[in-house]
């Protein structure tokens, strides 16, 4: 019985210094954010590609482009894109097309006019998207989505890639 006093006393002796010294303890600063996000990996949107974006971003809206679609560019490199209904998307790159230097990024798009905004984007091929997220459709048909890369500026066409049960 002594030793249960013994622990009960020990416990609010415990709990009293706990409380001064939270009490003392330095306040947050609130205008810091809670996380801080590194976006070193992230490369720089060209002047013309923010002007790009900003003159599709004000027409009307393209539709989400839901389904996989494949496409290459003049670098010899290879895209597929997987998008589903709520706008998630996985891009996968294979730029020289070998398996050494592949790589992917999963993330978000929204429609802002005839133009996307990723966010919530992760993965190894980050450096193909700018910072902003800002992704320039140039033309979209339902077999054909004509993409602006933000560094060259150079078009890369997307085709769908019909399901295979259907």
């Amino acid at each position: 019985m002594i030793r249960f006093f013994q622990f009960l006393i020990a416990i609010a002796l415990l709990g009293g210094v706990g409380f001064f010294i939270l009490q003392s303890a330095p306040e947050p600063d609130h205008d810091e954010p809670k996380y801080k996000f590194f976006a070193s990996k992230y490369q720089p949107e060209s002047e013309e590609h923010r002007n790009l974006y900003q003159h599709y971003s004000s027409l009307a809206d393209v539709p989400m482009p839901v389904g996989t679609w494949e496409g290459y560019s003049s670098k010899n490199s290879h895209y597929i894109l997987k998008v589903n209904e709520m706008g998630g998307f996985i891009l996968s790159i294979n730029p020289n097309a070998n398996d050494e230097t592949e790589g992917a990024l999963t993330g978000m798009l929204n429609v802002t006019g005839q133009a996307f905004k990723a966010h919530h984007v992760v993965g190894s091929a980050k450096k193909v998207l700018p910072k902003s997220g800002h992704i320039v459709v140039k033309q979209y048909t339902p077999n054909e989505v004509h993409v602006i890369h933000p560094q060259t500026l150079e078009v890369i066409r997307f085709k769908l890639i019909p399901e295979q049960g259907s």
